[in-house]
């Protein structure tokens, strides 16, 4: 019998599927089936197979075929598979993973011998991030601000405060104390920034950004007192008497 393997690739679809010669069949080696993943995270969805010869690993969502060995049949910059050198993994990567990724993959070997495929599943979540706190204060008062953010499998490394796209730290001669603390249980970090005798320049947009780049942002206005008029600003907003 012909160790040749015929295959026809097209945008459409991929046939071709050879019965064995004699040797080693080829096996899926157990990996996970169940993914989650934040929106614009890289996604890894991993398929190892051992025996493979000549055939090829081919990889869909439905009906919609993604890859054949290492080429990708999708028009979709995102999406490549990883297989280094003499290895034998085949995984689906999708970068800046989104919403609409999600779903049931399918990694199946070219074969008629049906039965071997293997299903992993991707679920999506949005970012994990939450930033609370008063959006007005009077002139003078304290800004007070707290912002938590989860990650998949630890909590993020460290996260950061920005003020009108100035990174903030620590600094008491202005008055500008941030502090931290990690509960790894919940895989959460927690910051909160507080600002002191706020003035009328401490308005604006605060950014709240983790190592792992998940963003999240609120508009603080300061007020210069509790009656006068209203007066907006592109950055700010606050009351003259």
């Amino acid at each position: 019998m012909s160790n040749l393997n015929h295959f026809i690739f097209s945008a459409a679809g991929y046939s071709g599927y050879d019965d064995y010669d004699d040797g080693p069949i080829p096996r899926f080696k157990p990996t996970r089936n169940n993914y989650t993943y934040f929106v614009g995270e890289l996604a890894v969805l991993e398929c190892v197979v051992d025996n493979l010869g000549d055939k090829k690993v081919v990889w869909r969502k439905g009906s919609k075929l993604i890859t054949v060995g290492s080429n990708t049949f999708v028009e979709d910059a995102r999406i490549q598979i990883e297989h280094p050198a003499r290895s034998n993994q085949w995984n689906l990567l999708i970068k800046q993973v989104q919403f609409k990724d999600a779903g049931v993959y399918e990694c199946q070997i070219s074969s008629k011998v049906r039965h071997l495929r293997y299903y992993v599943t991707l679920l999506v979540k949005g970012k994990n991030i939450q930033i609370s706190g008063a959006r007005f204060v009077n002139r003078g008062e304290r800004i007070i601000l707290t912002c938590n953010a989860t990650g998949r499998e630890h909590p993020p490394d460290d996260l950061d405060w920005f003020r009108n796209g100035d990174k903030l730290s620590t600094n008491f001669a202005q008055k500008i104390y941030i502090r931290k603390k990690v509960n790894l249980g919940l895989k959460t970090i927690f910051s909160r920034l507080e600002i002191r005798d706020a003035k009328l320049l401490d308005a604006g947009s605060y950014v709240c950004r983790t190592s792992d780049l998940q963003v999240t942002s609120t508009r603080i206005n300061v007020l210069n007192s509790k009656y006068g008029a209203l007066i907006l600003h592109p950055n700010y907003m606050y009351i003259l008497l």
